[in-house]
């Protein structure tokens, strides 16, 4: 963790500010709640906005200090294009942004107190929009999100037996096959997804473009849903590069890329299957 805050701060204070947010999530201090702001070294996001909550500390935890895309470096091409779909805060884009500092991210987050965050970072970024729309099958119908005042993440769509104690607020879901017909988004060459069980739906909604995105890293949430998502994908022409074991009771990464014609005569793809500590 201190390793991590030594190289993404770029003023003293700063350094000094993500290791005193990082050991809150130790356990060796309380958060706050306050809104936090810190210059970084990365490349076009140089300006990072945090809740000093213990939530937006566990995400900082799992992609910025325990890298949990870091898969995407066996990846053979340099994205220009990247759609993050369930950004959340901008964390997921934020390290994107570190391996890709030249692409253009288009996020997509339902939920409005992670949208404000996301919103804020986007603005302080280079070639970065958002929208507060949800990713599905279906286009331009309102759906039903639930949120939590005390979590970041976990988000969903609304099954028939309601949000529970979860708070409920109505959204409009879009497809991206037709975002991308309307000239909102451009085609993307990568698409990083992590939508609390609404994979399959969501890379349905690509339409004909699921065979002509490049590569996808999508964070599965069910035994079912991963090897759905595989059979999806396979089948639209992509190669597994890197299939983790669960990292939890169910969330399992999976990257995928789409071999060219060029590459496939190089080489063969290697699956990495991968048992994470």
């Amino acid at each position: 963790m201190v390793a991590c805050a030594l190289k993404l701060g770029r003023r003293l204070s700063d350094k000094m500010g993500l290791m005193q947010f990082l050991a809150c999530h130790g356990g060796l201090g309380r958060f706050t709640g306050r809104r936090l702001l810190f210059e970084t070294t990365v490349e076009n996001a140089g300006r990072l906005h945090l809740r000093h909550t213990g939530p937006d500390a566990i995400l900082f935890s799992e992609i910025l200090v325990g890298q949990e895309y870091r898969c995407l470096h066996q990846l053979s091409f340099q994205p220009a294009n990247i759609l993050d779909i369930g950004a959340n805060i901008g964390l997921g884009s934020f390290y994107l942004r570190s391996l890709y500092p030249k692409a253009r991210i288009t996020g997509f987050e339902p939920s409005p107190s992670e949208f404000d965050i996301l919103s804020a970072n986007y603005a302080d970024w280079k070639e970065c929009v958002c929208h507060r729309s949800a990713i599905g099958d279906q286009d331009g119908i309102p759906v039903s999100f639930a949120v939590h005042p005390d979590r970041t993440g976990g988000q969903h769509l609304v099954s028939e037996g309601g949000a529970g104690d979860w708070d409920e607020i109505r959204v409009t879901m879009r497809r991206v096959d037709r975002l991308i017909e309307e000239g909102a988004v451009p085609l993307p060459d990568l698409v990083k997804m992590d939508i609390e069980g609404a994979e399959v739906a969501a890379l349905t909604g690509f339409g004909r473009y699921l065979s002509e995105v490049r590569a996808f890293i999508v964070e599965t949430h069910s035994p079912q849903l991963h090897e759905r998502c595989i059979e999806l994908l396979q089948a639209h022409g992509h190669h597994i590069l890197f299939d983790d074991s669960p990292r939890t009771a169910s969330a399992r990464i999976l990257v995928t890329e789409r071999i060219t014609e060029d590459r496939r005569l190089s080489r063969s793809p290697k699956i990495d299957r991968r048992v994470n500590p």
